[in-house]
């Protein structure tokens, strides 16, 4: 569990661990780096990553200090007297076991993962909107795509796009502006 983000001067890069066998029947910790530029990949890709580490990490600390409601003080306040010795734990994450059933009994809780999980390509959920945005951005250029992506869905300034993309950044904003045109007259 992560509680630290990466430090600026470390983020052109990204690092995440992997367990590899060691030769004695155990496993050890190395570490892949990606770097941009390599196998197709972009400093956006890397910077999502980063942007995806953040969020695990203020999960993380969050979760390990929620706020407590006036119940849950008092019920704290009674489990302390009623264990004494014994730290209160506060952080209680529930499984798939908790909700489906006990470990012992023979449950079949793919109902409980179906219900939670999301298919995005499950057409009946898509809205005809949505539908036709897909359409409108399927037919834009490889370069209108980018800028959509970047500007639009990731909120990158025009100054950091171009600088990624190798043009300047009022070019950018006229990508942006006709993208945005498209987007208008096609839904």
């Amino acid at each position: 569990m992560r509680v630290k983000k990466t430090k600026q001067s470390d983020r052109g890069v990204y690092r995440y661990p992997v367990q590899v066998e060691d030769g004695r029947g155990g496993y050890r910790t190395a570490y892949n780096v990606i770097k941009p530029g390599e196998d197709g990949i972009t400093e956006v890709m890397i910077k999502s990553l980063h942007a995806m580490d953040d969020h695990e990490v203020y999960l993380n600390v969050k979760n390990g200090h929620p706020p407590m409601t006036a119940e849950q003080k008092v019920a704290k306040k009674e489990w302390e007297v009623a264990h004494p010795g014994e730290k209160y734990t506060m952080n209680w994450n529930l499984s798939l076991d908790y909700i489906a059933g006990e470990d012992d009994e023979e449950v079949d809780k793919s109902h409980v993962l179906a219900g939670a999980s999301y298919d995005p390509f499950d057409e009946e959920e898509v809205s005809p909107e949505v539908q036709r945005l897909r359409d409108v951005v399927a037919a834009m250029t490889d370069r209108q795509k980018q800028v959509y992506q970047m500007v639009l869905l990731e909120e990158c300034g025009y100054t950091e796009v171009a600088k990624l993309l190798d043009c300047s950044p009022a070019n950018v904003k006229q990508i942006c502006n006709k993208v945005i045109v498209l987007i208008k007259a096609g839904v």
